[in-house]
């Protein structure tokens, strides 16, 4: 590739540094009292002062995470922590009066309970086991946690014995539940054999559980098997069945009197969420409260009289909260929410607060109560001091026919470069292709608009948020339905003036990168595309991801590739990039078990091998989603580099 140009407009912030540097707000929780809200902030720092070094992989950044509270109607926040290891996943104790968060403090990860108002902190040890999610008991005296049953000395000899050797069928280990009494020294396991449990929640009573299973740990098996059951906590005796077979679930939650247990699930989807089933604890009887929403439910709460329930639903590029009877009957629309909002956390001990985080295209994400009466929002810590200095662009929605005449809708964020005239447009496809485009605060886009270009992301058929008839209508026809959806999206913003068709890029990951790839071998009008961690043979990506094979196929591509071949060749890139001209960037993380990198390796050989203009960067350590604010600023500023570049 030739020395980069100069670029052709005015850049300003934010620069690829800012959005790395941008704090990220995480486990907002409120008292069960309803006065505090605590939640941890996670910042990284770019030190210009740092120098290599062979044993640092760091890039002269550094985080930190420290915990937080504010009160309910806002304030001034009160930082808790202060120490260097990192604090995650805040849980307030009954009586509001001290929070349990975790802490890695070299002999792994641990508990610890720390008064609210000062004091030292209650370490809770929970041994060689190494817990993933953990929660107190509703009278604080214990905590509940999962954690995957350690090795045996049979087990570390035998694979000592072998060298190492691993057997695809035995590596994940099940994750089992356990408890903890506080001041005691070894925890109790509740759950043996080979179910995995994912999520569990304690009864009102403490003397039994819900839980989400899986058959195993294998990574398909617990994204797309998942079963809901009540266990007793002295045991873990199964008490009660609740879902008959097994399939995705969302999130499982207890009525405030302990008579019933709500879950949401799919019906007739592979992971859009429109149901909400109520079940009996003592009978197993269930219904659903949503049958009569055509709904993508992001999450639910409990009121406090257990009378209700408040859902957060995806409507199309935004959200909106929708109250339910628990025994059923018609639904109250408590409006669409003035701020994108996220899954709503813990309520307090009324059922009439709840937490969330929340953003608007100009505003980031915050700390945000929730009242499930009135649908009201109080952002609580407000962050829009973190993008002083930015250039932020406004957002707009936009809608367009496909030639079908399906009418598709996606979100246009105008370059504040622009001017009057048509703009350099960035086509920016969600990934998934289970997910959606909403009109929350991206980042990405701020910093390519403030790189001159105005972007489109287009919610074609197949997104969340518009029904399940719109989001199954990709089924058997990937490729073919996005490119339709997304370039007469295009073509629109051309005819209205809005889009130069000079100066059009293209660029996503994921499924994104899918469609990008896709993309670039049936049109040569993109000047540079960008294909991030993209799937590029669909056969390779059903042997090799961890979880796009089995029931994530047969929904996608109506079969498996050995013995429906000809479903997979129909919507595979791998096919069409021989015809590809559009000078092409390709990124992936080597840890990637999502989209393993063999794809990105791939798309490089095949542009090679054709003489296209092409070049592949492979992140170490980096799984699907990028973790490392060095890699992050490396990726954006070669992104951006590369289409000021063409």
């Amino acid at each position: 590739m030739s020395t980069l140009p100069a670029v052709p407009h005015p850049e300003t912030r934010p620069l690829a540094v800012d959005v790395a540097s941008l704090p990220r707000i995480q486990g907002v929780t409120i008292s069960p009292d309803g006065q505090q809200i605590a939640y941890v902030v996670k910042e990284t720092r770019f030190n210009p002062e740092a120098q290599p070094s062979d044993s640092d992989t760091s890039g002269g950044w550094k985080s930190e995470a420290q915990l937080w509270v504010v009160g309910r109607a806002g304030g001034a926040p009160r930082q808790l922590t202060r120490a260097d290891k990192p604090v995650g996943d805040p849980k307030w104790l009954p009586d509001s009066r001290a929070i349990a968060f975790v802490r890695s403090n070299g002999g792994g990860r641990k508990i610890h309970v720390l008064p609210v108002d000062g004091g030292e902190a209650e370490v809770l040890d929970v041994g060689e086991l190494e817990f993933e999610d953990y929660e107190l008991a509703p009278d604080g005296r214990s905590i509940a946690f999962t954690a995957a049953p350690p090795l045996t000395a049979a087990e570390k000899e035998a694979a000592w014995r072998s060298g190492g050797v691993v057997d695809e069928a035995a590596r994940h280990r099940a994750s089992q539940l356990w408890v903890l009494e506080r001041g005691g020294k070894a925890p109790r396991r509740v759950t043996t054999g080979q179910e995995n449990v994912l999520a569990f929640r304690w009864s009102p009573d403490g003397r039994r559980f819900a839980v989400i299973t899986s058959p195993s740990s294998e990574p398909h098996d617990a994204a797309m098997r998942q079963s809901a059951r009540i266990l007793s906590a002295a045991d873990g005796t199964v008490v009660r069945d609740l879902t008959r077979e097994p399939r995705p679930l969302g999130s499982v939650a207890w009525s405030p009197d302990g008579r019933y247990v709500a879950v949401h699930s799919g019906k007739n989807t592979l992971s859009l969420l429109n149901a909400l089933n109520v079940y009996e604890a003592e009978s197993g009887r269930s219904w659903d409260v949503v049958d009569k929403l055509d709904a993508t439910i992001g999450s639910f709460a409990w009121s406090g009289d257990g009378r209700n329930l408040t859902l957060v639903v995806a409507e199309r590029t935004g959200t909106k909260l929708v109250r339910v009877p628990a025994a059923g009957g018609s639904a109250t629309q408590l409006g669409r929410t003035t701020r994108l909002l996220g899954p709503l956390g813990t309520t307090d001990r009324s059922g009439r607060f709840a937490t969330a985080l929340s953003s608007t295209p100009t505003d980031p994400q915050a700390p945000t109560v929730v009242d499930l009466q009135t649908g009201a929002l109080q952002v609580v810590a407000p962050q829009s001091n973190r993008i002083a200095g930015w250039t932020v662009a406004k957002t707009e929605v936009v809608r367009w026919k496909n030639a079908d005449g399906t009418e598709i809708e996606g979100l246009l964020t105008v370059s504040p470069h622009a001017g009057a005239g048509p703009a350099p447009l960035l086509v920016a496809p969600h990934g998934g292709p289970d997910d959606v485009s909403q009109d929350g605060f991206n980042p990405f886009v701020q910093y390519m608009a403030a790189r001159g270009y105005s972007v489109l992301r287009p919610n074609y058929r197949g997104s969340f948020g518009y029904g399940q008839a719109f989001y199954a209508a990709n089924r058997g026809r990937l490729g073919e339905v996005e490119l339709a959806d997304i370039e007469s999206g295009v073509d629109a913003l051309i005819a209205s003036g809005r889009a130069d068709p000079q100066r059009l890029y293209y660029g996503g990951w994921s499924w994104g990168g899918y469609v990008t790839a896709w993309t670039i071998g049936h049109t040569r009008r993109y000047r540079a595309a960008m294909v991030g961690a993209g799937v590029v043979d669909v056969v390779a990506q059903y042997a090799g991801s961890d979880i796009n094979h089995g029931a994530a196929a047969q929904w996608e591509f109506r079969g498996d590739p050995w013995k429906q071949p000809e479903e997979f060749a129909d919507s595979n890139p791998l096919r069409w990039v021989s015809k590809v001209v559009t000078p092409t960037l390709i990124a992936h993380g080597d840890e990637d078990s999502r989209v393993p990198p063999i794809n990105g390796l791939l798309l490089y050989r095949a542009l090679t091998d054709i003489g296209c203009e092409v070049r592949f960067h492979r992140y170490p350590r980096e799984p699907h989603g990028f973790g490392e604010p060095a890699h992050q600023v490396h990726l954006w500023t070669t992104w951006a580099a590369w289409y000021a570049a063409h």
